[in-house]
């Protein structure tokens, strides 16, 4: 495993992001992991603007113990009258009894329909007894664009295609986008594997534009048009796109 493409934690240890645009302090760069950990977790959990912001303070690690603390019962008894039915998830129970043991608590009977959030989480970044969470830095900007593109687009047909983003409208040239998280010199952006393969894309026909959209940085703030001589005779536009992440920290911090 190659971990410079991951970002999160491992035990106590964080990965985080290199400095880059406005992230120059561990605090922001924390605030950017749990923000775009939404986008990929968002079926198991969702970190809120309050507790993103509260959150920073602590180690990743810590974070996560926490979100998961808060989605657990504070007590391992509850009486509710008249309860006449109860629907025991086995798979839940063995789950958060092995985390909660191993933090040597007392074991807990999992209802489904209430606990199944802490599982879920647990059994995502609770690995071999060891808090860890590693997700691809890839993915999370890929995703992150995603959201941005269909809120900013929707009179549009935003599509995720897995290794890319497609854009198309009636009577309108149809875009694809290739996202990647790379820092771009604007002076030598070396895109070169990334523009290659724009050109077959556009030598295959659907698509007339493509965009390679990286993060914004301090060196990497404006668009940069790439011109090819194997696409001389054509139609075509090929363009670097800086990305800007700086609302995730007007938001929350």
């Amino acid at each position: 495993m190659n971990f410079n493409d991951f970002v999160g934690f491992d035990g106590n240890k964080e990965l985080l992001t290199k400095d880059f645009d406005t992230f120059d302090s561990v605090f922001k760069l924390r605030q950017l992991f749990l923000h775009l950990s939404n986008f990929v977790l968002n079926s198991v959990c969702n970190f809120t603007k309050y507790e993103q912001k509260n959150l920073v303070k602590l180690p990743l690690k810590i974070a996560f113990e926490s979100k998961i603390k808060a989605l657990l019962p504070e007590c391992n008894i509850k009486v509710k009258p008249k309860v006449t039915k109860f629907n025991l998830c086995v798979n839940s129970t063995k789950i958060i009894n092995n985390y909660t043991s191993s933090s040597k608590k007392k074991q807990i009977i999992v209802n489904s329909r209430n606990l199944l959030p802490a599982a879920k989480l647990i059994s995502h970044c609770f690995i071999n007894n060891k808090m860890q969470l590693l997700i691809d830095k890839n993915l999370l900007f890929h995703e992150f664009v995603l959201e941005k593109l269909r809120n900013l687009h929707k009179d549009k047909e935003v599509k995720d295609l897995g290794d890319s983003i497609s854009i198309k409208q009636k009577d309108v040239c149809a875009l694809k986008i290739y996202t990647s998280w790379k820092n771009i010199q604007r002076k030598n952006p070396n895109i070169k594997n990334e523009v290659n393969h724009a050109i077959k894309v556009i030598n295959k026909g659907e698509f007339n534009q493509v965009y390679l959209v990286y993060p914004k940085d301090n060196d990497f703030t404006r668009h940069i048009p790439v011109y090819v001589d194997e696409l001389k005779y054509k139609t075509y536009q090929i363009k670097a796109i800086p990305y800007s992440l700086r609302s995730i920290i007007r938001k929350n911090i």
